[in-house]
């Protein structure tokens, strides 16, 4: 396998994707303003997080550009991971992102592996007794493609790509 990435349309053709980065950024559903006082204030939601993503990829080939257009609605197993704390003995998690499949870990602080008894969707099990610790996964997102391009070093024998998402 060249990547951990995972596109449900185009498609990665082999040297396309080794060695891709990842930046997701949360994106901005607020504003910061000044009280009278001069006290920062945010005026904004702040129960849930839609993420932007960048991924930059330097290889032999580029990304296959079928179906690929400004607007198109794609699922996007990333390469970053997410890291959620939960609590000693805490039964049942509920992660912020579906986890892309097999991705999913618990570790304690020690990082000792934690059963995970059970996953659906958001939710997971956990086993009991445990210390406490963090879940580790690459999150599944559905996104829209917001832009992308394309690059070739001709005499430098590179092909990079670049695409640019907004989770919906």
């Amino acid at each position: 396998m060249e990547t951990e990435l995972t596109i449900n349309i185009g498609g990665l053709p082999p040297f396309s994707a080794r060695g891709c980065e990842q930046e997701l950024t949360p994106i901005s559903q607020g504003d910061f303003h000044r009280t009278i006082n001069g006290d920062l204030i945010y005026l904004g939601n702040d129960t849930h997080t839609k993420y932007k993503s960048t991924i930059k990829c330097n290889d032999k080939a580029a990304i296959a550009t079928d179906g690929l257009y400004r607007g198109r609605e794609i699922e996007l197993g990333c390469i970053q991971r997410l890291w959620q704390k939960f609590e000693a003995n805490q039964v049942e998690v509920h992660l912020d992102k579906i986890p892309v499949e097999g991705s999913l870990y618990a570790y304690n602080e020690d990082q000792t592996e934690i059963a995970i008894l059970q996953s659906t969707d958001k939710y997971i099990q956990l086993n009991t007794p445990n210390p406490g610790g963090f879940i580790c996964y690459r999150p599944k997102l559905t996104m829209r493609i917001i832009q992308y391009s394309l690059n070739t070093n001709e005499w430098g024998i590179k092909v990079g790509w670049q695409m640019e998402c907004e989770e919906i």
